[in-house]
């Protein structure tokens, strides 16, 4: 087989070097995109546009062109999210060429005269954005390809439904053509934008941030009304009673100040966490905690369970901290939408919600586990007259007892 040659285009005429008009000039066959190959006319005897399935062309011209000079044309750096990997794929490595070339990505850092050494670097063409949460919560510069799905006006919005600190946002439109130009802005303004269709979002890094540990947050972080918080402790336990894997989809049922969820999504950022509350002022506090917590990943829900869960998607992990009177409802919809592997942690404090649960299990098909969670603290005693501080004490108090109910498939 003929040594197949992979040449970056850059971002326009201008980047071609003689080796690279060389490699085109020689092709027998042209490879690429329907607005790469228009700009090689007479180049080649024959042309193969890539287009829905790059890898079914591919093959085929494997098939068919065994014997001819081909040339793939790629955008910037092949094997930079760039068609490279598919050609090593189809054609093996010791049958590929590569002449890279400068990315867009490349120019659009110059444009904006930023270092980017520590960039993270995402692709989201066919991709879903919620695959790259983990990648998101990078407090860093962070580089995004886009695509006409995933614009940036669209991503905006996104990042900010779930929680994302907001960031100075530039968008590099049209790199390379004679309608390029650089929008600067924010997250609330790139979210009221349109921008052109071939882009490069950069998310600049985010205000600094008080390092907080991922697991253990003392209460006093949180905003919140009154006690009403799953205190550390609890959490703790709830937590890892959750077993969070690195990705999936998490409710957290009556969220109350979002603790449970904004921890998860520290310790698992790629996490996608729902939190559900009735409460319009509880709902505000959960966006406040998210936003001054780094808890990007947390999406504040106004609805009631059960049937706030409706329009959700289907949870890998559910933790229950508050059920309104209508815990059996809730855990029935819970069985019902978890999915494969899924678990199910509830926080039970009344007697009332106790009998509940234990009517549920009557009838459930899902595996338990109960524990009984009983912590103290300690607390100074105030003598009734002042004495030396080497001589004052201070005692146990404890907390209101807590039933955690452990639920999964078997």
């Amino acid at each position: 087989m003929s040594t197949v040659t992979v040449v970056g285009l850059g971002v326009g005429p201008e980047d071609l070097t003689e080796q690279h008009r060389e490699a085109i000039d020689a092709a027998e066959i042209l490879v690429g995109g329907r607005r790469q190959l228009g700009l090689f006319t007479g180049q080649s005897e024959a042309k193969r546009v890539l287009g829905a399935n790059p890898t079914a062309t591919l093959e085929e011209v494997k098939q068919q062109f065994a014997d001819k000079r081909v040339v793939i044309l790629a955008s910037g750096d092949p094997l930079f999210f760039g068609i490279g990997r598919k050609a090593l794929q189809v054609f093996g490595s010791d049958n590929v060429v590569f002449l890279p070339n400068v990315t867009s990505l490349q120019k659009a850092f110059a444009r904006l005269k930023l270092p980017w050494n520590e960039a993270r670097t995402i692709s989201l063409h066919g991709r879903e954005v919620t695959d790259f949460f983990s990648e998101l919560s990078y407090p860093g510069l962070i580089a995004i390809y886009t695509d006409p799905e995933n614009t940036p006006d669209r991503l905006a919005r996104l990042f900010l439904e779930f929680g994302m600190a907001n960031r100075k946002v530039a968008v590099v439109e049209e790199i390379g053509s004679e309608e390029e130009r650089i929008r600067e802005t924010d997250l609330f303004g790139a979210a009221e934008k349109r921008f052109a269709p071939l882009n490069v979002m950069i998310l600049h890094p985010q205000d600094r941030q008080e390092p907080l540990t991922k697991l253990g947050l003392e209460d006093e972080h949180f905003i919140k009304e009154k006690s009403l918080i799953t205190k550390q402790e609890a959490r703790a336990v709830i937590l890892a009673e959750l077993r969070l894997e690195p990705t999936g989809v998490m409710w957290d049922v009556g969220a109350g100040s979002g603790s449970v969820g904004i921890e998860a999504v520290r310790i698992a950022p790629g996490l996608r966490v729902y939190a559900v509350e009735r409460d319009q002022a509880r709902l505000e506090m959960i966006q406040e905690n998210v936003q001054g917590l780094g808890g990007f990943g947390v999406k504040a829900v106004r609805g009631e369970a059960p049937d706030g869960l409706a329009d959700l998607p289907d949870p890998d992990r559910v933790f229950i901290g508050g059920s309104g009177g209508r815990l059996i409802e809730i855990l029935n919809l819970v069985e019902e939408r978890l999915r494969k592997e899924g678990r199910a942690v509830v926080s039970v404090v009344t007697p009332e919600t106790l009998g509940r649960a234990q009517a549920y299990l009557e009838k459930s098909n899902l595996a338990h586990e109960w524990r009984l969670l009983q912590v103290s603290r300690t607390v100074p005693i105030h003598p009734a007259k002042k004495l030396p501080e080497s001589t004052l004490l201070s005692r146990f108090q404890s907390q209101t007892p807590l039933f955690i109910l452990s639920l999964w498939r078997s």
